[in-house]
């Protein structure tokens, strides 16, 4: 139970709400309180409900009482937006921002941080968290992420004891298993959860370009939306073989969108090419959704924001790339490969309602503030990477989040297209079904593994992978499976006691029934085997000529022995006195059953085997691939590995490998950055046909060779152990990252082929932030920290440092 809340604390809280526009929601007030009870909390609320509320009071609170928070988020644009925020609201004095390209002010008491930087601040320097007392984990269902959820886990388990955590999480369906995780992890740790929105969402089903009610008031499909989607598939079964217009189109919608007063609208398309595609139709057909007014403002916010970009070489680039006039509209897209001034101008106008329609795909619904009147999903199945996939609840409920704009919007809505290959009943289920589960992604690392065994025994660690969320979960799940297995266990037994019990008098016993059923198989078996051995007894020899053989089966035996077989067991199975048995259907029922459930039974104790100790065992086997690589030696890294333990990435132990080797030093700078970029980077489509690579050197083309021997070296010992962590060279961004450091003009740099700039400039901010972890770890090589800090300074564009 909460402890009282103390006149001091309620003082806070009251001259916080002061500083507030509107009084604070009952669930805000609950978190707080339990924040002033010295407990940790872990909120859930759905999008846009104001969960941030609560992390802004701690920090209030941090700044009140001379103490110091921490904001953390998994996304770099998310730290960068939540510290333009809070020095708009404290003073930039009072706050500090630390990403991979960014360290402004980090003494402050309010730092914000993403998630990577904070756990490498654990491990690195753990000092600095001494007056640290909160600790704000934005978007936490981000545990479920892949590889981002492992660093939450990292966090949680291993920051000093004194801090506590606020969580923030989007309203998910095992909210309390995460919560009682991390309790066990930290103690005390209330929860708040919230599922009503804040402004009533509304689904309709798009049907030939109009939109009908998804759900009534009671929660159950209208029986008109039902019928037309019925009879939308009967005629599309039908008339399939024929071409017919699209079930719904992109212009007739948006403009349904407009006279139903639905915009501004987010329209998600799931692929960066159809956002570009649908905004060119737009742009061609003249849709112009703006009033003289609203172009005005957005011709004031563009050259705003193009004045205050101080390189004029990338004021060109933005000026060559933007497209005005589409923007003036009211029209733009947003995705992940653009470059970041574009997506921040597109969320500003957006914002302020001068943007009506936004082409996004999904990574607009994850994190970012851009609430809508409307979100339209354009498509109902999804790649996963394997296949496409019907979406599920949980993805249809975060792609909704940002329908409905709190004070201004009464109803906010989300429009869903009805494709011919997915059934109604499927949408449905999603629209009506729980919240997305999150589920532990956490995997041991090399440098997790280096970094623990710096500060911990091998027993301790083994101990650590125990305390994962992963681990909690599966305790879990083998709680549950005990249950079943128990129950499956007591079933059986009930079953094998009660077959032989029928009312009359069954002939059969245990023993002569489990023979009876053993002759009957032998008999089948004995008879396939027979007409297979017949099919074959001719063999085609020459044209048209057989000739007569001996055939055998598999086992060597002939017709002739196969038949006397067959007579034994039916003179067995006509012995038994089962065959006249009057219960002998029953008897078989019982059997299946029995059988069955011996194989679930069979199957839930492998399936309980495999989920002890899976950590522990990944563990040790990366262990012994760094003790191999001579990393580790006798469970303690070694100097190499106390440099690979500083360097952060999937790649880090090619990094080291190739600064222990010493030929990084013959590189020049912009060599030495395109070198690296081959390790840091991700090439995009790894699968699709690429030419004959030209290096703009000849010392980068050995560099090249020089990592790939490193990195095929390698590959082989985590092979040998059944592991496969490391991630396959790059090779798209050689030729940019080298024109980009050797100083060329940005108007000159030629993007990669079929690569998005912002894709391009994503990978350069991944390797600025790998040599300033360099420059940091190689200290004791004076002249190979020299050569990084030039590779890093010629990387230095406004486009990579600016916040």
């Amino acid at each position: 139970m909460s402890q009282p809340i103390r006149a001091t604390a309620q003082s806070l809280i009251d001259a916080f709400q002061a500083t507030l526009p509107w009084p604070l929601d009952a669930f805000q007030i609950e978190a707080i309180e339990k924040l002033e009870a010295h407990q940790g909390v872990l909120v859930s609320a759905p999008t846009s409900s104001g969960k941030t509320v609560i992390a802004d009071y701690a920090i209030y609170r941090a700044l009140e009482t001379d103490a110091r928070a921490i904001y953390t988020t998994p996304l770099k644009a998310l730290s960068n937006q939540k510290f333009r925020d809070y020095q708009r609201l404290h003073g930039e004095g009072y706050v500090g921002l630390v990403t991979g390209e960014n360290t402004i002010n980090p003494a402050a008491p309010v730092v914000v941080m993403t998630t990577e930087i904070l756990r490498n601040l654990i491990y690195e320097d753990p000092q600095r968290l001494e007056r640290v007392h909160y600790v704000i984990l934005d978007e936490v269902h981000y545990i479920d992420d892949f590889p981002r959820g492992a660093v939450w886990e990292e966090i949680i388990i291993q920051a000093p004891r004194h801090i506590k955590f606020i969580g923030l999480s989007a309203t998910i369906s095992n909210f309390e298993e995460v919560a009682g995780w991390m309790s066990q992890q930290r103690g005390d740790i209330a929860t708040v959860s919230v599922t009503k929105r804040p402004v009533e969402l509304r689904l309709w089903l798009a049907l030939r370009n109009d939109f009908y009610p998804l759900l009534d008031d009671q929660g159950a499909m209208p029986r008109e939306t039902r019928q037309r989607a019925q009879s939308e598939d009967s005629t599309d079964r039908r008339l399939s073989q024929f071409r017919r217009p699209p079930e719904n189109d992109l212009l007739p919608v948006v403009d349904r969108l407009r006279q139903r007063e639905f915009l501004p609208a987010i329209y998600f398309i799931f692929s960066r090419r159809g956002c570009r595609e649908a905004l060119a139709r737009c742009a061609a057909h003249g849709f112009d959704l703006t009033t003289d007014a609203e172009k005005a403002i957005i011709d004031q916010v563009v050259k705003a924001r193009l004045d205050a970009i101080e390189d004029p070489d990338e004021t060109a680039l933005y000026r060559h790339l933007l497209d005005g006039e589409t923007l003036r509209r009211g029209l733009a897209m947003h995705h992940a490969g653009l470059l970041p001034y574009l997506k921040e101008l597109v969320e500003e106008l957006f914002q302020r309602g001068l943007i009506k329609v936004v082409f996004a795909t999904e990574t607009l619904s994850l994190g970012i503030h851009m609430p809508a009147r409307a979100c339209v999903v354009s498509s109902f199945t999804k790649f996963d990477g394997r296949d496409f996939a019907p979406l599920t609840s949980g993805e249809l409920t975060q792609l909704m989040g940002r329908a409905g704009r709190r004070g201004i919007d009464p109803i906010g809505h989300g429009v869903i297209f009805k494709e011919p290959d997915v059934d109604i009943g499927t949408i449905y289920e999603a629209a009506t079904g729980e919240e997305m589960t999150v589920e532990s992604k956490f995997a041991p690392t090399y440098n997790m593994v280096l970094n623990l065994l710096r500060y911990h025994r091998p027993d301790e660690v083994d101990e650590l992978m125990e305390r994962s969320f992963g681990q909690y979960q599966k305790i879990v799940a083998r709680g549950n499976l005990d249950g079943r297995l128990a129950n499956l266990v007591q079933r059986l037994a009930d079953v094998t006691a009660t077959r032989f019990q029928a009312e009359g008098d069954p002939c059969c016993t245990e023993r002569t029934f489990s023979s009876f059923i053993r002759a009957e198989e032998e008999i089948a078996s004995l008879r396939v085997q027979m007409r297979r051995v017949k099919r074959d007894h001719w063999q085609g020899r020459g044209r048209g000529r057989r000739r007569r053989v001996v055939a055998r089966d598999a086992g060597g035996h002939t017709v002739r022995e196969l038949k006397e077989q067959l007579a034994i067991w039916q003179q067995k199975a006509y012995a038994l006195p089962c065959r006249k048995c009057p219960f002998l259907a029953e008897h078989r029922a019982h059997h299946a059953e029995v059988k069955d459930l011996r194989a679930r039974i069979r199957a839930s104790e492998q399936d309980a085997q495999r989920s002890q100790g899976e950590y522990r065992r990944k563990m040790h086997a990366l262990r012994g691939v760094l003790g191999e690589l001579g990393f580790l030696e006798a469970e303690v890294p070694t100097e190499k590995g106390l440099l690979a333990s500083r360097i952060y990435g999937e790649n880090s132990l090619i990094i080291t490998e190739a600064i222990a080797d010493g030929w990084l030093e013959e590189l020049t700078p912009a060599e030495l950055a395109a070198s690296l970029v081959m390790v840091t980077a991700e090439d995009r489509n790894r699968d699709r046909p690429r030419p004959r690579r030209r290096f703009p050197t000849s010392a980068i083309a050995l560099a090249q060779k020089r990592l790939r021997i490193i990195y095929y070296r390698f590959s082989a010992r985590e092979k040998d152990r059944g592991e496969e962590n490391l991630r396959p060279l790059s090779g798209d961004y050689v030729n940019f990252t080298y024109d980009w450091c050797s100083g060329r003009p940005l108007t000159d740099i030629q993007a990669p082929a079929d690569i998005e700039l912002g894709d391009a400039i994503k990978a350069l901010k991944g390797l600025y932030s790998a040599l300033r972890q360099i420059e940091w770890a190689v200290v004791e090589r004076p002249s190979l920290r020299q050569l990084v800090l030039q590779t890093r300074k010629s990387l230095e564009r406004d486009l990579i440092t600016r916040v």
